[in-house]
């Protein structure tokens, strides 16, 4: 099987964006793009295109990102394709 970068960076980006909306871990627990870019430290529109597909983020900063959303950083990279 071929591994596809593209479509494995949309579903990180969507397991990401569910993960600050309180969709998945955080139940309950919505964070704002520009509260999350307060926390990390990480840029919103970095995050933004994350979310999107459209970057991949180095592991410097899905740990920023993981410790800002209090969530453990297995957590933040452990989604279905």
């Amino acid at each position: 099987m071929e591994f596809d970068e593209g479509k494995f960076s949309q579903a990180f980006g969507q397991h990401l964006k569910e993960i600050r909306e309180g969709k998945k871990i955080r139940s309950g627990k919505k964070i704002s793009l520009r509260r999350l870019d307060q926390l990390s430290g990480v840029d919103h529109s970095h995050i933004h295109k994350i979310e999107k597909g459209l970057s991949s983020p180095s592991l410097l900063t899905l740990k920023a990102l993981a410790l800002a959303l209090e969530v453990s950083l297995v957590d933040l990279v452990d989604f279905d394709e």
